[in-house]
């Protein structure tokens, strides 16, 4: 896997397999497919790069490491194989050229990652935030204004980040406040809380809760949690009168955290933040 992605890099490309007999190069989707279809029956990951990857756009993808590259497309589908790739027996033909730039994975949003799966070869990222931020970051990391980037419906910071880097500021803010976040405790089917956290001076419990955009927290929800309950809702849409476990952190104390944090968070806030304020 290694020895494909130094192959991708080196000859700035991307692609699957599904190689021909002829290994013959070509730009004629008709002529390949005539031949391919014969000897490798279902060519629908061929298929979608040739009617769906287009220069221009912009791709994610990652080596065997963990390194993640943002990559951008210089042409269309294209079949082309190479002595190189013969000699190594690299099977990757259905190809489309590109541009790569090396990204730090703390600068990876989570929707970006999240769309990684063994079972997808390549997928839309179907996210409006990811898609401008990709594009901010490629004009950053490139230092070319490539993209026009549109900013109409980001001009808060709490517009731009997902569900889950939205969670991530709470947990940080939390830390800062002397609670420790048990990471373990932040499971994709705990309805009712993102996580749950602990003072270590006098062992007090407490869990968190989050929701961005319209979705409101109602404070009677928590009113009979054993514990103290803090909830954070992007546009301070809450409701119920609650007691006095339940906390509700303010957009206010959150910004002030980012701000005076802003050096050390993950680059992903750091950008995001730049992107917002330019």
């Amino acid at each position: 896997m290694r020895t494909t992605f130094n192959y991708c890099l080196r000859n700035g490309l991307l692609g699957v397999g599904w190689r021909t007999n002829s290994q013959r190069n070509t730009k004629n989707w008709d002529e390949y497919f005539n031949e391919a279809s014969q000897i490798n029956g279902n060519l629908q990951i061929c298929k979608y790069i040739q009617k769906w990857v287009s220069e221009g756009d912009l791709v994610w993808t990652r080596d065997t490491e963990g390194q993640y590259y943002l990559a951008r497309v210089t042409s269309g589908w294209e079949y082309w194989t190479s002595l190189e790739a013969k000699e190594l027996d690299i099977d990757v033909a259905n190809i489309f050229r590109c541009v790569f730039q090396s990204v730090d994975i703390d600068a990876v949003p989570g929707k970006i990652i999240a769309c990684f799966r063994a079972t997808r070869s390549i997928q839309e990222v179907a996210d409006n935030k990811a898609r401008e931020y990709s594009k901010y970051l490629w004009n950053k990391l490139s230092n070319e204004q490539t993209y026009y980037i549109d900013k109409s419906a980001y001009s808060d910071i709490f517009m731009m980040l997902d569900d889950e880097e939205t969670e991530d500021l709470l947990f940080l803010y939390l830390q800062s406040q002397g609670w420790y976040v048990l990471p373990n405790s932040r499971k994709g089917d705990t309805m009712s809380f993102e996580y749950l956290a602990i003072k270590p001076l006098n062992g007090e419990k407490a869990l968190a809760q989050v929701k961005t955009g319209e979705a409101a927290l109602n404070r009677d929800d928590y009113v009979n949690y054993p514990h103290k309950i803090f909830l954070f809702q992007s546009n301070e849409r809450y409701d119920g009168s609650g007691s006095k476990n339940v906390i509700c952190v303010s957009r206010k104390e959150l910004l002030t955290f980012m701000d005076r944090s802003l050096a050390w968070l993950p680059k992903v806030f750091q950008t995001k933040v730049a992107l917002v304020n330019q």
